[in-house]
């Protein structure tokens, strides 16, 4: 593995010239059929002032509106070790503490901050109890600034989790701790004709467990896509991404990403929304980790989303697509996937969610070259007892398949919690 300066500056380079490119590349679109309001002017800043100022708040100090709740869960997990045999069950405790708070530091300048922060008491297997805090995903740190037709976004958006479940390569594990963090800015640039975005963002991966160490890793990566409107319903443009890839250990293998492609937007009816993303993505591994792994990704992507308003009270979302992800036990891992849920609002002061998802994913080579299975769903319900006062009721099962020994598992969570809104 190398991480010398000058290999960091050339990818660094190559990056920077290859997304930059694909705006360049984008094709010509035709105009809207109407003029619309631009996504980063002075009507978009005020309209995004208005809505601030509907935002609820338990704790006004000057500008800045906060709102803080308490969350309190008690789950019951049949199988915390992800294991085939010699299940661990337990209960576990989940006493959680959020803030949110925002700051319209001028009309058109705002900053927010989101923070969830919890921990985890496991009953009967104590040895099992979270490694400090956790950090919730959807924590952030925002400042957005409007100039004239361009929206600039800074952001910190970080997260301290420990459930392996998340990951499909995992298997006969309890404490899946890692803490990851995505700093950087993005740019829209809103042309009325077309609307053009480029990012920057440096990832942080730490693993707060020894056993995955060999995981901790930093990355470049640079996004830009092209948008332009064809009718009023429906538009499409160019996507891309560049990402450098660099771990801390010689384990796994270093990697650059490149990925490229064409997309479509479209509103089907006043209901249907529908999205659809084909491309080409190529992933370029350094050699030599203990990994043993010698394979690249050279593959396609695909990804279509499908959002419906049934009614006034049902929303469901249908995606499904193929990519490749970084692997855990080896370079990349395959994926194919199929994602439903839906929200029920049909009950006064009720709202019913459920989930259903399929994954089927294959190792590149690595430790155990794996073919993997995986499906369930989750059936969740949220009652608004008091103004205050919201109680939750959540069962999710999930099960793997694996073509290696001793890696399937299935797992039955149930889980109740309350929250209060100061």
């Amino acid at each position: 593995m190398s991480n010398s300066t000058p290999r960091k500056s050339a990818v660094f380079l190559t990056l920077v010239t290859s997304c930059c490119s694909l705006l360049l590349l984008a094709p010509a679109g035709r105009a809207q059929d109407a003029i619309r309001p631009s996504l980063a002017g002075e009507a978009a800043a005020e309209a995004r002032h208005q809505s601030v100022e509907q935002i609820p708040y338990n704790l006004l100090a000057g500008p800045i509106r906060f709102l803080f709740s308490v969350t309190t869960g008690i789950e019951y997990n049949d199988n915390i070790n992800l294991a085939q045999h010699n299940e661990q069950s337990d209960v576990i405790i989940r006493p959680q503490f959020n803030i949110d708070a925002i700051w319209p530091v001028t009309q058109l300048n705002t900053l927010r901050l989101d923070l969830g922060l919890g921990y985890a008491f496991y009953l009967d297997h104590p040895n099992s109890n979270t490694n400090g805090v956790l950090i919730q995903p959807g924590s952030q740190l925002a400042f957005d600034i409007f100039i004239q037709d361009f929206r600039i976004n800074f952001h910190d958006r970080f997260s301290l989790q420990q459930d392996p479940v998340q990951q499909i390569q995992l298997s006969n594990v309890v404490d899946y701790g890692r803490f990851e963090n995505t700093a950087g800015v993005s740019v829209l640039w809103d042309l009325n004709k077309a609307v053009l975005t480029f990012g920057y963002d440096h990832y942080t991966y730490v693993s707060t467990t020894n056993a995955f160490s060999y995981l901790d890793r930093n990355a470049e990566e640079l996004t830009a896509s092209a948008y332009f409107a064809f009718t009023s319903t429906t538009g499409g443009g160019l996507e891309g991404s560049v990402v450098y890839n660099y771990y801390d250990q010689s384990f796994l293998n270093n990697s650059v990403s490149y990925s490229a492609g064409p997309f479509v937007e479209t509103q089907i009816t006043n209901y249907l929304k529908l999205r659809v993303s084909v491309g080409y993505q190529f992933i370029n591994f350094d050699q030599g980790g203990g990994v043993s792994d010698p394979k690249d990704s050279n593959d396609y992507y695909a990804n279509i989303l499908l959002s419906h308003r049934v009614n006034a009270s049902i929303v469901e979302t249908l995606s499904a697509g193929h990519e490749s992800q970084l692997g855990v036990n080896s370079n990349f891992v395959s994926l194919n996937y199929v994602r439903h849920t839906a929200t029920w609002n049909i009950i006064n002061r009720t709202l019913l969610t459920t989930e259903l998802f399929y994954e089927d994913g294959d190792d590149s080579e690595g430790i155990f070259a794996e073919h993997i299975q995986r499906f369930g769903g989750a059936v969740a319900l949220g009652y608004q007892f008091t103004k205050h006062v919201t109680l939750g009721l959540r069962y999710q099962y999930t099960q793997k398949d694996s073509n290696q020994p001793e890696r399937d598992y299935r797992q039955n969570r149930i889980a109740l919690d309350g929250t209060y809104s100061f």
